[in-house]
């Protein structure tokens, strides 16, 4: 099994594939290690890395007494952009993103909600042109067994 937050990034992966535009492969990945070639634009990339992820410890989290820790994962969601429009293209994309993580407001087994906290349009502060990139940021709240992080302790 695979920490608990990599579960909930496979199911946030999954859903977003249901997304027509998104179905291919490769147009939805949990982290990347090579540019993405531009036929497969436009494309999601989930993440944490740009922020961290904050838990405390929940005592008596299990049926047993052991301890648990409350998390709040800051899921990224990194629209790769393509078009001539990008900051249209991002609202457009956003749509269907957002509507596919409406369905994962609550995950039974794997996280307790999965609110929007964010979006932001990236553009080069200096020139005000685009970086043909935009992030939607949700925050997952999820509890774990201390003595195992792949178990939740809900």
């Amino acid at each position: 099994m695979a920490h608990l937050r990599s579960q909930i990034f496979a199911a946030v992966r999954v859903k977003l594939a249901t997304i027509p535009e998104f179905s291919g492969a490769g147009k939805v990945a949990r982290g990347r290690t090579d540019r993405i070639p531009v036929e497969l634009l436009p494309a999601l990339t989930l993440t944490w890395a740009d922020r961290p992820e904050p838990a405390s410890v929940r005592p008596s989290a299990t049926a047993a007494g052991g301890d648990g820790y409350d998390r709040n994962l800051p899921l990224s969601i990194i629209v790769h952009l393509r078009d001539d429009d990008p900051e249209e293209e991002f609202d457009r994309i956003a749509v269907p993103v957002e509507a596919a993580m409406a369905d994962l407001i609550e995950m039974p087994g794997l996280a307790v909600e999965c609110l929007l906290q964010s979006s932001q349009f990236f553009v080069g502060r200096d020139t005000g042109i685009s970086l043909l990139a935009g992030s939607i940021v949700y925050q997952v709240a999820y509890k774990t067994v201390a003595a195992n992080p792949e178990i939740s302790a809900l």
